[in-house]
């Protein structure tokens, strides 16, 4: 038997437990969202959390599976460093903005971008101890998630913009596609800016 490969397993098993944990626990606000009725009303959020909780509970899937096959087990709900970061960036901007939708793109932007970094390290160490199925699983989730990142991202110029204007800000609603030809400009690839 070879010893460095029983020994990765637990390293895999652990990493995949995380990240099956961590899609879970975005799992449940995208799940409210989805019955939320202000999230009814604007079809730009309701498309990308929608998109975002479809991708989500197919990794979750994935996740289970693959977790099964490597004679890993669900294990424990998220660790509590990570539930507290997520907690506390909602916490630390959860004032900023009255304004329910846009929230939620945000955290849920938050919650992917973490899953982004957690699907790295996870595609990045299964590389590492030749564990492909795994790597190219994690790489295929990461994949999954900057599109629906992007895709939170794409939608608030518009959320913000009737956010605003239902809080009778006064706006000028010629800016939306400004800010998302600046928004879809910032997410191309090899983007740089100049000082």
């Amino acid at each position: 038997m070879n010893t460095s490969r029983t020994s990765t397993l637990p390293t895999i098993n652990t990493y995949l437990s995380d990240m099956l944990a961590l899609e879970r626990h975005i799992a449940e606000p995208l799940s409210h969202q989805q019955q939320d009725e202000a999230v009814a009303k604007s079809t730009t959020a309701k498309r990308a959390i929608d998109s975002a909780a479809t991708m989500t509970q197919a990794h979750i899937v994935a996740l289970e599976a693959r977790l099964d096959q490597v004679g890993g087990h669900a294990g424990a709900p998220l660790k509590n460093g990570v539930a507290s970061a997520l907690g506390a960036v909602a916490a630390a901007i959860g004032d900023v903005r009255k304004t329910e939708v846009s929230k939620y793109l945000r955290d849920d932007y938050c919650a992917l971008a973490l899953a982004s970094a957690s699907y790295t390290l996870l595609h990045t160490t299964a590389l590492a101890i030749g564990d492909l199925p795994t790597a190219n699983l994690a790489e295929r989730h990461l994949t999954d998630v900057a599109g629906a990142v992007m895709r939170l991202s794409a939608s608030l110029p518009a959320v913000v913009l009737a956010e605003l204007f239902e809080e009778g800000v006064p706006i000028d609603p010629s800016v939306l596609r400004e800010a998302e030809v600046n928004v879809e400009r910032a997410w191309q690839p090899g983007a740089v800016r100049a000082n």
